[in-house]
């Protein structure tokens, strides 16, 4: 019962953001950024007809999606299904970590919502599908709903913005005593590296559709989101792919060390060479890429796990980072919940070894990540998926907006030198932020 609409001139994607961002429970997974092969294309929707969270699992996540599984022979790699995140904190569903930080947010673990009705913008070509799978409802019905939000111009909110003063929850002078505490257990041999972040927050007033609008612009990335669960909205602009399942084929892009966009050219690329020439960068990636190794052989057919790419500078509008890739072909047996338990959280975000990483993040920092540092994206009903890691991410609930930083934290770390990195990351969301509060104004 599958229909396919393509509109070879569709509206800009921000005007499509702004269309199906003010529906009922929307999704946008957004690449404002093609990099590498990453973010070719773009996927809107709304509408529901389904939802799992609060405490549901991935194991209730793939009994509720096994009564709608199809078969893609398209070329659009998310024709419908599920959209939504896991938070950093459902890892302590899949692994044994104490319960520390403050639970002050309250973000919930999961949430995902059922999708027969979506838009999927293929990049390259510029053209616009609009997909319906006739399963809340007849296709014909959908894809007019579709076309409707598509080519209707909405009210638009007041997109001025209010902005209270931030406060961190780890100050400069915290950050840099974790750092050497993080140190110390290296040196007794606890753990290799440790992610160690810190959050800001603050008041907020306005429209976050908008707000996203202004993020997207100002830090283009191939894996940007913006979710709208009804009291929680969840904007991510994230540079970093926590997994890609197509068929059996699976990979994971992990990213370490990470560098400030130059003023010019030529400091740009001085930048640049002194990231490739970093020993503790370049270790830092080393062993996150041989811990996905691990994890991805846990899923994989025995000898196709393999390394490409390895120490690979991608540049974006603020910063440039050191990546890798990890791939691997799907071992008979397994689906791709078998594939996230044994990823999630990533590596990149936690450190080596991962568990005992994750227990001195939990010693370390004073909150809960919430959705940082957890995952956000699609698994289709045909069984593939792709999920970011929500770095530069942002939770807006109950009138707060608040996101969050780290470094990964080795033993030749210098504690200044890591807080100067999270100051890095956050400038372009602040530079942004100021620029927005200059606007509306």
């Amino acid at each position: 019962m599958t229909r396919i609409e393509e509109i070879s001139d569709p509206p800009s994607v921000a005007q499509l953001i702004d269309r199906f961002g003010r529906q009922r429970m929307p999704f946008i997974l957004d690449s404002a950024q093609s990099n590498d092969g990453l973010g070719d294309w773009s996927f809107f929707g709304c509408k529901p007809f389904h939802v799992l969270g609060g405490s549901a699992s991935l194991e209730d996540l793939r009994g509720a999606m096994g009564s709608y599984a199809l078969e893609n022979v398209t070329s659009i790699p998310f024709m419908g299904g599920a959209v939504g995140f896991l938070s950093y904190d459902y890892g302590r569903r899949i692994e044994r970590v104490p319960t520390i930080a403050e639970d002050d947010r309250s973000i919930p673990d999961m949430h995902f919502g059922f999708y027969d009705g979506i838009a999927a913008l293929d990049h390259q070509s510029g053209r616009l599908h609009l997909v319906a799978l006739g399963i809340r409802s007849d296709p014909d019905d959908v894809i007019d709903e579709l076309r409707d939000i598509v080519f209707t111009d909405r009210t638009a909110l007041d997109s001025g913005f209010e902005f209270g003063d931030w406060s961190w929850n780890l100050s400069e002078e915290a950050f840099t005593a974790a750092v050497e505490s993080i140190r110390g257990y290296i040196a007794s041999g606890d753990v290799y590296q440790v992610n160690l972040s810190r959050r800001a927050q603050c008041q907020f007033e306005g429209d976050p559709v908008a707000l996203y609008q202004l993020l997207r612009t100002g830090n283009p990335a191939p894996y940007g989101a913006y979710l709208n669960i009804g009291d929680l909205q969840l904007i991510s602009t994230s540079p970093e792919q926590f997994l890609r399942k197509r068929g059996r084929s699976l990979e994971t892009r992990p990213i370490k060390g990470t560098r400030p966009r130059g003023k010019d050219p030529r400091e740009d690329a001085a930048f640049a060479h002194a990231l490739k020439l970093s020993e503790k960068d370049r270790a830092e990636l080393l062993m996150i890429v041989d811990l996905e190794r691990n994890d991805l052989g846990r899923v994989a057919s025995y000898g196709s796990v393999r390394v490409s790419d390895l120490y690979h500078l991608e540049h974006y509008a603020k910063v440039m980072h050191q990546t890798a890739r990890v791939h691997g072909e799907l071992a008979e047996g397994n689906d791709v919940f078998d594939c996230i338990r044994a990823l999630f959280p990533g590596g990149s975000i936690t450190g080596a070894p991962k568990i005992r990483a994750m227990e001195i993040i939990e010693e370390l920092e004073p909150t809960r990540r919430g959705v940082y540092c957890g995952s956000m994206g699609y698994i289709g009903f045909d069984g593939d998926a792709e999920f970011n890691i929500a770095i530069r991410s942002m939770h807006i609930k109950d009138s707060r907006l608040d996101y969050q930083v780290g470094s990964g934290i080795v033993w030749d770390s210098v504690p200044e030198a890591e807080y100067a990195e999270t100051v890095d990351k956050a400038r372009a969301i602040h530079e942004t932020i100021e620029q927005a509060c200059q606007r509306s104004s």
